[in-house]
Formats: structure tokens, C-alpha cells, sequence
């Protein structure tokens, strides 16, 4: 079974890395968008295709400001045109959010699918839906497919070919040590998509963000792999450490 899961997991992780060019690409269209007219209030506005920054107009249905010290929430729930977004969330209240009120008119910028910001009174706010940030989540994600896989495939050969020590001595000792460094490889394309998404917005070229995502979780994951490596080599260096065929395994 573990086998078969990591085999699996392995083709989609590689289509998943042949994807980040056009997501890429995507990015580095945002950037270079320039404004085109006002399409307005056209129904059934096909959005996805423009590559320029076109204006709609919505209006407000209501307004989410939650504040909190773990999570805040920052929404507003629009009526619009076809295309436009029913809701749209940003990183804070400021400057457009906090003055909003049910029934205000506001633009709302659009660049293909996305609804990358809008405009009340003069004043101007980002919204989170846009194409950044996109290569270095599906960066990470792929690494995390990734480790899986490989530790999958790896488990799953070794069971296979080790069926009948398994059978009759248990699993290895190294089976949980595997376990946890998978499990924390995994969990360090978090950081390492942060790192890469914050160089991204400042590189001239988006593809920064994911060679950086690549790079600082292959640093991280190394460091695990040798942390790991040594604890079970003291454990099994450890006086009174069982030293027979099982420990050995």
C-alpha cells in the first residue's frame, strides 16, 4: 500500500514542478499590467484573458473587520457585475476597508480572474486575490508531495523486500525515525515558502521565489537529515542499546 501511495505521489509532485513556468509567467504579467478603459457594467464580462488592468463597479453588501491577537478576518462582500467576486478579503482596514459602509460604490480593479484591488473616495486598497505568492505555495507544496512520496516508496520497498524480518522481528527501529523526519521536511516548505515569497516581491524576476523556496528547504532538510542521523546514531551507540540482529536493522 505504501508502495503504491508513493508512486503515486511522485508523478503528481513532478507535473506540479513542470507547472511553476506558467505560474511564473503569470506573475510577471501581473507586474507588467498596464491600465485599459473602463469595461463598466457590461454583463456577462468575460474577465479572464484581459491582460490589462480593467475597472468594474460593485457595490457593497456588508463589511467584515475582525481584529484579533491569533487571527483577524478583513472581508467585504460585494454586488457586481458577472466576474466580479462576491467576496474579497485583504491583509487589513486600512485605508479603504475601515470607511466602507453597505450601499457605498466601489471599483474594483480586475486583471484577468483575479480582483486585485479597490478604490473608494480616491483611496486604493490591495486585496489578497492575485497571482502572487502562487509558484512559491506550489513549490512548497510539491517538495511536501515530494518527501512523501519518496519516504513512501523507500517504506514501501524496504517492507517488501523485508516481509519476512518484518513478520518476524517487527518493524526496524529507524521505521519512526523516518516518520519524524518526514514529517518535519515536510513541515519546513512552510518557512521556506515565506522565504521565497518575500524575496519574490522584491527580485526583478518572480522566478527568484521559487528557486529560493527550493534552496532554503534543501539547507533545512539536510540540517534535519543529519540531526536525525546522529540522534540514532547515539541511541544506538548508547550503553545497554541492544546490539542484535534486530537492533542492527
Amino acid at each position: 500500500m505504501a508502495l503504491v501511495l508513493g508512486l503515486n505521489l511522485l508523478p503528481v509532485s513532478v507535473a506540479g514542478f513542470f507547472s511553476l513556468p506558467d505560474l511564473v509567467e503569470e506573475v510577471r504579467a501581473f507586474r507588467s499590467a498596464a491600465e485599459c478603459g473602463d469595461l463598466g457594467e457590461a454583463e456577462g464580462q468575460e474577465w479572464e484573458g484581459w491582460d490589462c488592468l480593467g475597472p468594474a463597479h460593485a457595490t457593497v453588501r456588508s463589511v467584515v473587520i475582525k481584529k484579533k491577537a491569533k487571527s483577524s478576518e478583513f472581508k467585504v462582500f460585494l454586488n457586481g457585475p458577472d466576474g466580479v467576486p462576491d467576496e474579497l478579503s485583504f491583509n487589513g482596514d486600512s485605508p479603504v476597508l475601515e470607511f466602507l459602509e453597505p450601499g457605498d460604490r466601489v471599483r474594483v480593479t480586475m486583471w484577468r480572474h483575479y480582483a486585485v484591488a479597490i478604490t473608494h473616495d480616491g483611496l486604493t486598497q490591495a486585496t489578497n486575490d492575485d497571482p502572487e505568492g502562487l509558484p512559491e505555495v506550489s513549490t512548497g507544496l510539491m517538495l511536501v508531495l515530494l518527501t512523501a512520496g519518496g519516504c513512501l516508496v523507500w517504506l514501501g520497498g524496504h517492507l517488501t523486500v523485508s516481509a519476512r524480518d518484518v513478520a518476524a522481528y517487527g518493524p526496524p527501529l529507524f521505521y519512526p525515525a523516518l516518520g519524524r523526519g518526514a514529517v518535519w521536511v515536510s513541515l519546513e516548505a512552510v518557512p521556506a515558502g515565506l522565504a521565497g515569497a518575500a524575496v519574490s516581491r522584491f527580485a526583478e524576476s518572480p522566478a527568484a521565489g521559487p528557486v529560493v523556496t527550493a534552496g532554503v528547504w534543501l539547507v533545512l532538510a539536510l540540517v534535519t537529515v543529519l540531526v536525525l542521523l546522529r540522534r540514532e546514531f547515539l541511541r544506538r551507540e548508547a550503553p545497554g542499546t541492544g546490539r542484535g540482529r534486530r537492533a542492527r536493522r
